[in-house]
């Protein structure tokens, strides 16, 4: 069998840079060390053509085959855990009742069925959605529809939500993401909660509030997406470097800030430059 390439990409592993200090904080039990697995976008993106590439398509065959890989290759072994399903799985459309809903045809056992092969792997099932009307790639957002979004993702047993924030106003996500983070909660499903809350906002010319955003999120990305480019990681790890003293203070157990997934494996580094980044 053919298998898609860029099992060693795209792992995830969040900064584990802390200083100790007395702050409250989110409290689910969740992620009290960083999130490590796989996610699809930076390799596999939105290719969403599964007639003319269908081994590296965005589709429950990739997701299934990745699961195996982590586990056959050691990788569950060591702690990675998550298999997390990034942009372009949705319909374009919710149903009729106003759930949202898989691709059919790319993903035609579902995403409950797909959890739980998943999980049969000792493994757990990461979801992606988006705080606006869209997500990223123009698929229906959670905007409008956060409680029975939620309720959604417990039914289908996810495990690890990423909540963008495209097609959203950066002023309104300090009452936005707690909301929705709220209903995750009241779900009673453990769900770790990835944010985007504070690079929009820093991007809009905003003070993201670090006080209220480690009271609803378990982490949050702080700067731009990174890409398959030792330049942009670069920017990445001076954008840290630079701005220890005003974040590290934010992360701890259950609470971190994230820099992005790791891009090791891909094309863009070289194997001392990938080095750089697991450092």
């Amino acid at each position: 069998m053919r298998l898609p390439c860029g099992v060693r990409s795209t792992l995830m592993l969040v900064c584990t840079c802390a200083w100790l200090v007395e702050v409250r904080t989110l409290d689910n039990g969740l992620a009290r060390t960083p999130p490590m697995g796989w996610m699809a976008w930076e390799r596999f993106r939105c290719n969403v053509d599964c007639t003319n590439d269908p081994y590296n398509c965005i589709s429950d065959h990739l997701f299934r085959t990745m699961a195996d890989l982590v586990v056959s290759e050691g990788y569950a072994a060591v702690g990675y855990e998550y298999i997390n399903v990034d942009d372009c799985w949705l319909d374009e459309k919710r149903s009729q009742s106003g759930h949202l809903q898989p691709d059919p045809n790319r993903f035609i056992s579902g995403m409950k069925d797909l959890s739980a092969y998943i999980h049969s792997k000792g493994l757990k099932f990461g979801l992606y959605e988006d705080y606006g009307n869209y997500t990223c790639a123009g698929y229906p957002g959670v905007l409008g529809f956060m409680e029975q979004d939620a309720s959604t993702f417990a039914e289908w047993e996810v495990d690890y939500v990423k909540l963008d924030g495209c097609y959203s106003k950066p002023q309104d996500m300090d009452k936005g993401y707690p909301e929705f983070g709220y209903y995750l909660n009241r779900t009673g499903r453990p769900m770790v909660y990835s944010c985007s809350w504070p690079v929009y906002q820093t991007y809009a010319g905003l003070q993201p509030n670090f006080s209220a955003i480690i009271q609803t999120c378990n982490l949050w990305r702080n700067y731009a997406d990174i890409a398959d480019s030792w330049a942009i990681l670069e920017n990445i790890i001076d954008y840290f470097a630079d701005n220890q003293e005003k974040i590290a203070t934010y992360a701890g157990p259950g609470h971190w800030n994230d820099p992005d997934m790791l891009i090791i494996g891909d094309f863009g580094l070289s194997y001392e430059q990938s080095k750089t980044q697991m450092a």
